[in-house]
C-alpha cells in the first residue's frame, strides 16, 4: 500500500489507498433440511486520487502492477468529478471493539446439529415450513492517504434468524439475532413465532380506514430510509430536500430521537473511522422531534460548508466514499409490545411490508402492502391480514405517535424498537 501511495503522489497532489478484505461462511436450511453450505474469501483495493481539482478511482483485487492502478487512476481523474477536500490527518481515534475473537470458534458441525435441534423443535409445535440460516464473517478494513494517516480495523458479524412459512406464500414470520459474536435463537423466539403462526391460520381482510398500526422493528426500515433520503447531503446541495429549512425545527412526535452512535457495543457495524480516514462521531439527527443535522463526507461538508462527521462510506472498495449513516439508533420508549396491543380496540400489527422502494420517496410519501401483519381487536391479535395496503407520508405518520416500545431490538445497521401511530391509512375491503 505505501509503495502504491508513494507512486501515485509523484503525478497527484492527494491520494488515498483503500484496502477490505472478507471471509464469511452461510449455512442454509429451507424446508427443515440443510441446502447451502457456502464459503468465500474477497480482497480489494482502491486508489483513489485528486489531480487538478478532479478525483479519479481505480480499483483491482490482485495488485500485480502498482504502475498499471496509478495509470488507471490519473486517467479517470482526467475527466473525474470537482473535488475540493484536503484528505484528514487521523490519529487518535475512539476505542471500539468491532471485532470479538469467538467467531473463530464457530464450528459448521455445531451449527448443523444446532440447527436441526431448533427444527426439530418447531416441528413438534407446527407444522410450518421451517427456514434457518446461519452466516458468520471476519473483515479487515485499512486506508492510508498521503496527509500521514495509516489506520486499519478488524471486523467480525453474526447473524442466524428463523423464518415461518405462510402456506402457498413467499412470506412469513422472521426472528434473528446478530452481533459480532456467535449467537443462537432461543426457544423462548421460536415459541412465539409458532403461536403468531397459529393465529394466521385465520386470515382476513380489514376494513378501509383510519387505524392505529403498530410497526414491528422488521417493518420501520421504509419510513427510516426515507428520512435519510431527505436528509441526504446530496439533496440538500441540491436545495431538492424537504427538510432544507427545517433544521432545528420540530418534524416528528417529540416521542421520536434518531441517534447515530458508531461505538455502539452492541451492534456489528461500529467503527472508529470512515471510508475516508475521518473519525467517525455520535450524532443526534433527530431529537425528540426536532431536526437537528445531516451525516456529511469531505466532499458536500465542503460544499455545504459543514464540519465532516465521519459518515464518508464506501459500499465497496469500487466505489467512492458517499455520506451515509452508521447505527441508526432509536430511542425506545415506556411500554412494552404486549401493552402496545392491548392499547389498540380496532387496528394492525405489521411485521413485513411490500414495495417500500414505491412512491415519492424524497418527499416522503408512501404506499406499501402488508406481506406479515396482524388484525388487532380488542386488544388481541385475532387473524392475519392479507390483501391491504398502508399509504400515507413519512412526516404524518410519525408526527402520530402513540407509543415508543420500551425495548429497542438490533437489525443490522439499525436499533429500533415498534412505534405504534395513530390514523394510518389502511386500503382493505
Amino acid at each position: 500500500m505505501e509503495k502504491l501511495l508513494q507512486l501515485a503522489l509523484q503525478k497527484a497532489e492527494q491520494a488515498d489507498v483503500y484496502f477490505e478484505e472478507d471471509a464469511s461462511d452461510e449455512l442454509q436450511f429451507v424446508d427443515g433440511k440443510l441446502d447451502k453450505a457456502d464459503s468465500s474469501l474477497s480482497y480489494g483495493i482502491a486508489l483513489r486520487v485528486i489531480k487538478n481539482g478532479r478525483v479519479g478511482l481505480a480499483h483491482t483485487r490482485n495488485l500485480l502492477d502498482r504502475q498499471a492502478l496509478v495509470d488507471q487512476a490519473l486517467a479517470s481523474a482526467e475527466n473525474g468529478m470537482e473535488l475540493n477536500i484536503s484528505l484528514p490527518l487521523t490519529k487518535d481515534l475512539a476505542e471500539v471493539q468491532s471485532y470479538d475473537p469467538a467467531i473463530e470458534t464457530v464450528s459448521k458441525e455445531a451449527l448443523i446439529a444446532e440447527g436441526q435441534r431448533l427444527i426439530g423443535y418447531v416441528k413438534q409445535r407446527s407444522d410450518a415450513q421451517v427456514n434457518f440460516d446461519y452466516g458468520y464473517s471476519t473483515s479487515r478494513v485499512g486506508i492510508m492517504n498521503g496527509a500521514g494517516t495509516n489506520l486499519s480495523r478488524r471486523g467480525s458479524q453474526f447473524v442466524t434468524y428463523a423464518n415461518l412459512v405462510f402456506p402457498g406464500t413467499g412470506s412469513g414470520l422472521l426472528d434473528f439475532k446478530m452481533g459480532k459474536q456467535p449467537l443462537s435463537l432461543d426457544e423462548a423466539q421460536l415459541d412465539k413465532l409458532v403461536e403468531l403462526y397459529k393465529i394466521a391460520a385465520t386470515q382476513l381482510v380489514p376494513p378501509t380506514g383510519n387505524l392505529p398500526v403498530i410497526f414491528t422493528p422488521y417493518s420501520l426500515h421504509f419510513l427510516f430510509s426515507r428520512f435519510f433520503v431527505a436528509a441526504s447531503p446530496i439533496n440538500f446541495y441540491n436545495k431538492v430536500s424537504p427538510l432544507l429549512e427545517k433544521r432545528g425545527q420540530q418534524i416528528f412526535s417529540a416521542q421520536i430521537s434518531i441517534r447515530q452512535d458508531p461505538f455502539a457495543p452492541d451492534m456489528a457495524n461500529s467503527m472508529a473511522f470512515d471510508g475516508e480516514g475521518t473519525p467517525t462521531r455520535k450524532l443526534d439527527y433527530v431529537d425528540r422531534g426536532v431536526f437537528k443535522a445531516i451525516p456529511t463526507d469531505l466532499n458536500y461538508a465542503q460544499k455545504l460548508g459543514l464540519e465532516p462527521t465521519g459518515n464518508g462510506f464506501r459500499g465497496s472498495h469500487e466505489a467512492l466514499p458517499s455520506a451515509q449513516p452508521i447505527n441508526i439508533c432509536v430511542d425506545p420508549g415506556t411500554q412494552t409490545l404486549d401493552e402496545m396491543i392491548a392499547s389498540v380496540d380496532r387496528g394492525l400489527i405489521v411485521h413485513s411490508l411490500m414495495g417500500g422502494h414505491s412512491g415519492n420517496i424524497l418527499n416522503g410519501d408512501y404506499s406499501v402492502g402488508v406481506s406479515s401483519g396482524f388484525y388487532i381487536e380488542n386488544g388481541k391479535l385475532t387473524a392475519r391480514v392479507k390483501d391491504c395496503l398502508l399509504s400515507g407520508n413519512l412526516y404524518d405518520t410519525l408526527g402520530k405517535v402513540l407509543a415508543v416500545e420500551s425495548t429497542a431490538r438490533v437489525l443490522g445497521s439499525y436499533k429500533v424498537p415498534a412505534i405504534l401511530c395513530d390514523r394510518i391509512n389502511v386500503t382493505g375491503k
